[in-house]
């Protein structure tokens, strides 16, 4: 498989490491492939808990980012102007949002991103934000049974 031709020369701290900073930043990377080498090992659904809580951490940092990054005046600024009616419909429905893309393959990290820019109450984002997990455990007993 493709997933152990690229991990089996890296030591293991890399690997999870790697898909923390991808959540922490852009996302870009998809959990699918760390979910599938976590199936090399002997428990792999404790592996497939230490991605999860990888991500759900660097979902937080990107919520993080965001609060930060909103509040520079240049980009609350220019994202206040231009996203405006954007933001007011997050905030609206922002925990729908961060769910479903904690759940599905929509990027998680760039919506943490902007639940962070637009306030989304931080004890509100940690809760829902779990469904993480639930993606992650999910996702891992579904691969497991079909590959």
């Amino acid at each position: 498989m493709m997933e152990e031709l690229i991990f089996s020369h890296l030591p293991n701290w890399l690997i999870v490491g790697t898909l923390f900073i991808s959540e922490c930043f852009t996302g870009i990377l998809p959990p699918d492939m760390f979910i599938l080498w976590a199936k090399t090992f002997k428990h792999p659904y404790l592996v497939v808990f230490i991605l999860a809580l990888s991500s759900y951490i660097g979902g937080i940092v990107s919520w993080t980012i965001g609060t930060r990054l909103h509040h520079l005046k240049r980009v609350k600024r220019w994202v206040d102007g231009k996203f405006a009616e954007q933001f007011k419909i997050f905030r609206k429905y922002g925990g729908l949002v961060i769910f479903i893309s904690a759940l599905t393959p929509l990027p998680f990290s760039p919506i943490s991103v902007v639940a962070g820019m637009v306030d989304y109450p931080f004890g509100k984002y940690l809760l829902v934000a779990l469904s993480r997990f639930l993606r992650f455990f999910l996702y891992a007993y579904v691969f497991y049974q079909v590959l």
